[in-house]
């Protein structure tokens, strides 16, 4: 008896298909780096370097020690300085607020920072220099009640002034002075009324409306 012979139908070979995933990853990496180089060439610095940061944390596989630190990062920092009396710290839609009591900071009608504040600011310098937060950006805003200012010509002088010594200290701790915006707000944005109904000062409310604030944001 002849034994018949079984023969095996022929099947096509399928092509190892696993070298798509790393490839896919090269050509996510490779578009990244055009829109930096990009965005390097058609945007300001600023901005390029905003780009460049939010890819670095896209593609950063270290979630434990990131490179970069978001705001409320920053805040938790910030509430834990231990910082001194006449210094709140908040947010707005605009980014993280640091608001310091022009009575704290300054003798009336005067732009000499007072010893005593030194060492929160000290504290602010170092943590707005922390390499996770370098790239934001740094709005200073003096603020000052209704009542006229006796040695400047004008109370936008006076915020103004304020505001700039909060500048200079903090640039000669070290903090990039190309960061900073400094805003003189005179009376025009009290955070409490100046005066009752009736026309009569408010003291507490005027002491409260003399401020500096430090608001930290990302660039626009």
């Amino acid at each position: 008896m002849v034994k018949k012979k079984h023969v095996e139908e022929p099947h096509e070979d399928h092509a190892d298909e696993t070298w798509l995933i790393p490839y896919s990853d090269l050509l996510t990496l490779l578009l990244a780096l055009f829109i930096v180089l990009f965005a390097s060439s058609s945007l300001d610095k600023k901005k390029a370097a905003m780009i460049s940061a939010t890819f670095s944390q896209a593609f950063s596989s270290n979630s434990a020690g990131q490179l970069y630190g978001g705001l409320m990062d920053f805040l938790d920092d910030a509430g834990g300085l231990g910082l001194g009396e006449g210094i709140s710290l908040g947010t707005d839609n605009r980014g993280v607020v640091i608001e310091i009591s022009a009575i704290s900071l300054f003798d009336e009608d005067d732009v000499k920072i007072k010893s005593q504040i030194i060492p929160d600011l000290e504290k602010i310098a170092t943590l707005l220099n922390d390499p996770r937060y370098r790239r934001f950006q740094i709005m200073v805003e003096g603020h000052t009640d209704d009542t006229p200012s006796k040695k400047y010509t004008s109370n936008w002088d006076l915020s103004a002034l304020r505001a700039s010594s909060v500048v200079q200290f903090l640039s000669k701790k070290g903090v990039d002075l190309s960061r900073f915006k400094v805003v003189g707000m005179s009376n025009i944005a009290p955070q409490y009324p100046n005066e009752d109904a009736l026309g009569n000062p408010i003291p507490g409310n005027r002491e409260r409306n003399r401020r500096v604030i430090i608001l930290v944001s990302p660039y626009r």
